[in-house]
């Protein structure tokens, strides 16, 4: 059945709520209090100022008239009121950048760019922009954050943590709360730049009492019996505006104050004594029935009473009359009943009315669903019992999610429902899969597909219709998104094709998933022929002349890695390049999607000899490439980031890169990805004359890869050329040649096959060291002759140049040498011998480590000592190995070394700690 909401143009998207970042208005006859707002005002570099008292103590109304002092003197402050829909690291996120927004757009525009644009970017990321914009902008800034103890969830205190351990020096939080938050905040700052204003302060004096009642109007009032009101209330604020209304009823304020001193322990009878039993009949009936809402305003006032017209003149009405309501924002639209009457005022209806609890809540439901405000649609449609109708206005959200590419605040949504709810629901189950997929949390993903599939299986096939197989290609659709991830390029090929060829009718953004894990398969099968004419169909079809949007640029992005492994570096170039203009564009320099491109493209430039452009392009993103980059993406970022290190004469931090990498592929199960940065790190190590460490490494491997990659199809193909180039170094490095060229004679079999013409080129000029160094000069020229021919018709350079003195040795001999390969390439190898002349002396003009001076900061004795091992490019395994410590106990240090230091990765804390500037020419 069709309710009001479905008559109006569906737009799901998630809205935030204006008024939670506004101040609450003050109310009329507020209390200055200068003493307490001087108090606030008392600033320290990352002064956190925490204000603590229990309901009704003013709290709210001290911050709302300290932040509309500092606005009057034009400076930015934000503003947030959290409650328990914000206890979602997503929801809050947004809600924390879109309020440093509405203080100053100067200062968050870039975290406000990122979030709005490219959502696969996490939330402690998009911190760390909001953070560097405030850091930037110079000038202090003020946040408050009100009612922060009603956040809970570890993920959620993880964020706030965050911002306030790495707050900048010029900007200042203050919390509210009314018992104290969940927060860890003594570990978060020091001692004397965290101060507390607690309910003490907050009580109001003699004095404050006396303007208090001036102000409302209560001017006959002795000073003695202001006293006694005060006293019977020990200065609580509410107390004292439930006086207020009572004077008008009770002349003896002996007897007032008498039933004052026990309203704190019964306010539900104090208030129905004193100030229900006294309204009109019609106002009662207004506020019990509005009392399920959190905000008011007038239309939704009138849709809750039934249809009313005249909400907007009672809430006028309760406002004149200081009922506990207060305006939220400067056009008196929206209102708020203070939490003490609000709570007394549902605690009556339920037992008065219970039945009506239901149709109140359905009402309102559907208000905010006309008005598109989604999570409160939910939320009261849920308390409504209407569990479906919740469920479908969930589900459409959530697939509107999907469709912008938002995967983080989906779960957070779904939770919103009962289990129950979701278990029969088909697309709230696959919406939960994909976007656990597209957070690479693929555990979690294959265990909710699987339960799916499973479920889905248990209908005959006969019996489905075509949303059910609309349903079934999704099911393999995130089947080969996670089959990507995990870097099975077999199963996401076999998932992939069965996508592309189901004439179901799928979402676009869903079939472009498929197809970019069909060409992820592809490349591991080296048909890179066909990769192109199915790219070339797609793009076809989108039309090239249309602007491209994130799932459009899916197959690109995976297109261009495809023609970068089979050696079209040209082609390549150029879709990285569209791809990376559209990200920085579209969804931000900072985004996760220009992280993941950067990689891939800097690898280009970096092997075209274009450096400065490399650097460009790595400089700042290195975070955000290790957390949300894919793994060929985020491994052709840490090569690259490495090797423009290395060739800076920075040996320690460009190892110290190669370990970050290695850490992420350990944790997300990437072999792929370690084996390559195991192979870089070898080849430095050997470079700098380590061979017993490089040694070591390659007896490491040799003890379990043969056993998982030898003979395997797929990418893992990939990972064993790795292994055997690895080898081949140390085995050079040792005088065995003859067993270096085994190792890559068999890999290079591999790569002709596939067809992987940069890499062949790469392993061939290996290859022909190795016979150099066994005497075997014809089948060195050889090999290095195949080398040329490709990287010629490629733009090889710096893969060349990377092998040091004696590839530039041999080719000097090589070009003398007559060959018909030799002469038809002589100006290319020119254009290499001359590249080998700018490494010398960019190497000869770089500083390295040892000549840097450190700045230890915090850190204890133990912790720069670690560092400096890992400044060399250790392992914890090999720092452990050094100081005689365990791995763990390594780690452990580590991590105290990454939050003193506020960095996320090895070469962060190498460059914080030593003062290294990474990529400086």
């Amino acid at each position: 059945m069709n309710t009001p909401a479905d008559s109006f143009e569906r737009e799901w998207i998630v809205s935030l709520i204006q008024t939670k970042m506004m101040p609450p208005r003050l109310p009329a006859g507020c209390v200055h209090r200068p003493l307490l707002l001087r108090r606030l005002d008392e600033r320290r570099p990352r002064q956190i100022t925490l204000v603590t008292a229990p309901a009704g103590f003013g709290k709210t109304t001290l911050l709302a008239a300290w932040s509309e002092a500092q606005t009057r003197k034009k400076r930015p402050v934000a503003w947030l009121s959290l409650d328990e829909e914000d206890d979602d690291p997503q929801q809050l996120g947004a809600y924390l950048v879109a309020a440093i927004s509405r203080a100053s757009t100067e200062i968050a525009w870039q975290a406000q760019h990122v979030l709005d644009n490219d959502a696969h970017t996490p939330v402690r990321t998009v911190i760390s922009v909001l953070l560097n914009g405030i850091a930037a902008y110079g000038r202090s800034v003020f946040l408050v954050l009100d009612d922060v103890d009603r956040l809970s969830a570890r993920p959620v205190l993880a964020i706030v943590s965050r911002l306030l351990r790495y707050a900048p020096d010029n900007l200042h939080v203050l919390l509210g709360a009314r018992g104290e938050p969940a927060l860890s905040l003594s570990g978060l700052c020091s001692p004397d730049k965290l101060s507390h204003v607690d309910v003490d302060d907050l009580r109001f004096s003699l004095d404050d009492a006396q303007a208090f009642f001036d102000h409302t109007g209560n001017t006959l009032l002795s000073r003695n019996s202001v006293e006694l009101l005060n006293s019977a209330t020990e200065g609580w604020v509410a107390g004292l505006q439930l006086a207020v209304l009572g004077l008008n009823r009770v002349d003896d304020v002996t007897a007032l104050a008498g039933h004052l001193a026990d309203s704190r322990f019964g306010i539900d009878r104090y208030l129905n004594d004193t100030v229900f039993a006294n309204l009109p009949s019609h106002m009662l009936t207004f506020l019990l029935c509005t009392s399920i809402l959190e905000r008011l305003t007038a239309t939704l006032c009138d849709e809750v009473m039934g249809g009313e017209s005249d909400s907007g003149e009672k809430l006028d009405w309760l406002e004149r009359h200081n009922v506990f309501i207060r305006p939220l924002d400067e056009t008196q639209s929206w209102y708020r009943y203070h939490a003490l009457l609000s709570d007394a005022l549902r605690r009556r209806l339920v037992r008065q009315t219970p039945r009506q609890v239901p149709l109140l809540h359905r009402r309102a439901s559907l208000w905010f669903a006309r008005a598109r405000l989604w999570p409160e649609a939910v939320r009261h449609a849920l308390a409504a019992g209407d569990l479906a109708q919740a469920a479908g206005w969930a589900e459409n959200c959530a697939m509107e999610m999907l469709q912008r590419g938002d995967p983080f605040k989906l779960p957070g949504w779904i939770r919103k429902l009962p289990p129950d709810v979701i278990a029969g629901r088909l697309r709230l189950r696959l919406a939960k899969a994909w976007a656990l997929a597209m957070s690479l949390e693929t555990a979690r993903a294959s265990k909710e597909i699987t339960k799916i599939a499973d479920d889905f299986e248990r209908v005959a096939r006969d019996d489905r219709s075509v949303a059910d197989e609309v349903a079934w290609a999704e099911i393999n659709a995130i089947r080969a998104v996670i089959a990507a991830v995990n870097d099975d390029s077999e199963h996401a090929l076999e998932l992939g094709r069965a996508v592309v060829a189901s004439t179901a009718p799928v979402d676009s953004w869903v079939r472009h998933y498929a197809q970019s894990a069909e060409i992820f398969g592809l490349v591991y099968r080296g048909q890179f022929a066909y990769i192109s004419s199915v790219w070339r169909a797609a793009a076809n079809q989108v039309g090239l002349s249309r602007k491209p949007n994130s799932t459009d640029m899916l197959p690109d992005v995976m297109y261009g890695v495809a023609a970068l492994i089979h050696g079209e570096l040209p082609e390549a170039r150029q879709v990285m390049e569209r791809a990376m203009r559209y990200s920085e564009e579209e969804q931000g320099e900072w985004s996760a999607g220009a992280a993941a491109v950067a990689g891939c493209l800097a690898s280009i430039y970096y092997e075209c000899n274009e450096l400065s452009e490399a650097r460009k392009l790595i400089e700042g993103r290195m975070t955000l490439a290790l957390e949300t980059a894919p793994l060929a993406a985020s491994m052709r970022y840490m090569l690259t980031a490495s090797r423009l290190l290395w060739r800076d004469g920075k040996k320690g931090p460009a190892l110290a890169v190669l370990e970050d990498g290695r850490q992420v592929a350990i944790t997300r199960r990437w072999l792929r990805l370690k084996l390559a940065c195991d192979a870089e790190t070898a080849r430095q190590l050997l470079a700098d004359g380590r061979v017993a460490e490089a040694r070591q490494l390659s007896d490491d491997l040799s003890a379990s890869v043969p056993m998982m990659c030898e003979g395997r199809r797929g990418s893992a193909i990939e990972t064993w050329v790795s292994y055997c180039v690895l080898q081949a170094r140390v085995l050079l490095a040792e005088n065995a040649a003859g067993d270096a060229v085994g190792f890559l004679s068999r890999s290079l079999e591999n790569l002709v096959a596939l067809g992987w013409r940069y890499a062949e080129a790469a392993v061939s000029l290996l290859l022909a060291l190795a016979h150099e160094q066994n005497g075997a000069s014809e089948q060195a020229f050889a090999a290095l002759g195949n080398a040329v021919r490709i990287g010629s018709a490629i733009g090889m350079i710096n893969s060349v140049v990377d092998e040091g003195a004696p590839m530039r040795a041999l080719l000097a001999r090589f070009r003398r040498t007559p060959s018909e390969i030799a002469a038809k390439h002589d100006s290319y190898i020119g254009t290499l011998l001359s590249a080998f002349d700018d490494a010398d002396n960019m190497r000869s003009s770089s500083s390295s480590y040892a000549d840097t001076k450190m700045t230890p900061g915090t850190l204890s004795a133990r912790e720069l000592e670690i560092l400096s091992y890992v400044a060399r490019g250790l392992s914890n395994k090999e720092v452990g190995r050094s100081l005689n410590l365990a791995p763990e106990t390594v780690k452990w240090h580590m991590k105290n070394v990454f939050e003193k230091l506020n960095v996320n990765s090895r070469f962060e804390a190498v460059q914080s700690a030593f003062g290294l500037q990474p990529g400086a020419d």
